[in-house]
């Protein structure tokens, strides 16, 4: 907030939030387009988890992606914006009490939805490994360390918010991290709500990979996604929350 303010204020470029400078791909546009002109009853209410030829499609797609075979009506969820899913898994998934693990530096939102929901944040650092002489420093050096990881989980622990790639330092979680993190939620039963709007914007030589791929995952994790970041339409966007997360021991 402070960062836009100054942005507009000084006329200076914004780093603090993603804001695309450069128009929607045509093929996007057009379907908009269309969407508003050719039937006048797209323009009605929809189902409450999202047109169900989006909701489909999503389902289709993303489970090649993760190995999964997604149920388009149980484990798929279109909201306004990838705040509303985020806001949306807080409140449905966050209890009076109960302890967030929240990766730093993150999202500004994380904490004041943690605390909106009644939860209590609890940080854990990202630190940059030190560089050698005339080495570049690149985000793959900011790392988690294990033994202080481990330690903030405790029996109050409900979730820990996982940002790859990371907003802001640009990190993308390798497979030795997300394994890492897969095994502590599982050992003390948390939820893992990855945030991954970033996924389709990462540079050549690094993969993104979704935890909720890894094995004993797919229980337990709520993944978000945002169409607005990867079309630079960040005014028309479309976002999913996906996973096969349910009731169980210590989850709402």
């Amino acid at each position: 907030v402070e960062f836009g303010k100054m942005a507009s204020e000084y006329d200076v470029v914004n780093l603090g939030q993603g804001f695309p400078d450069f128009p929607p791909p045509d093929f996007a546009i057009q379907a908009f387009q269309l969407a508003l002109n050719s039937d006048f009853m797209l323009n009605q209410y929809t189902k409450a988890f999202g047109y169900p030829p989006l909701t489909k499609i999503l389902a289709s797609f993303f489970g090649k992606l993760l190995g999964q075979e997604i149920d388009p009506l149980k484990n798929v969820l279109v909201t306004v914006g990838a705040y509303g899913a985020l806001f949306t898994a807080f409140q449905a998934l966050v209890d009076e009490g109960d302890e967030v693990i929240i990766v730093e530096p993150f999202f500004d939102c994380y904490e004041p939805m943690t605390l909106m929901a009644g939860g209590r944040p609890v940080f854990v650092t990202l630190k940059p490994s030190p560089t050698q002489d005339g080495e570049l420093d690149s985000a793959s050096n900011w790392q988690l360390d294990p033994t202080e990881l481990a330690s903030k989980f405790t029996s109050r622990t409900k979730a820990l918010i996982l940002n790859t790639p990371n907003n802001p330092v640009g990190k993308v979680f390798s497979k030795a991290e997300l394994e890492l993190v897969a095994s502590l939620c599982q050992q003390h039963d948390v939820i893992c709500i990855s945030d991954e709007v970033y996924q389709w914007l990462v540079y050549d030589g690094h993969q993104h990979i979704s935890i909720a791929s890894l094995p004993g995952m797919w229980e337990r994790t709520l993944t978000i996604g945002s169409a607005g970041k990867s079309f630079s339409a960040t005014g028309l966007q479309r976002h999913r929350l996906e996973g096969g997360l349910g009731p169980g021991p210590g989850q709402s």
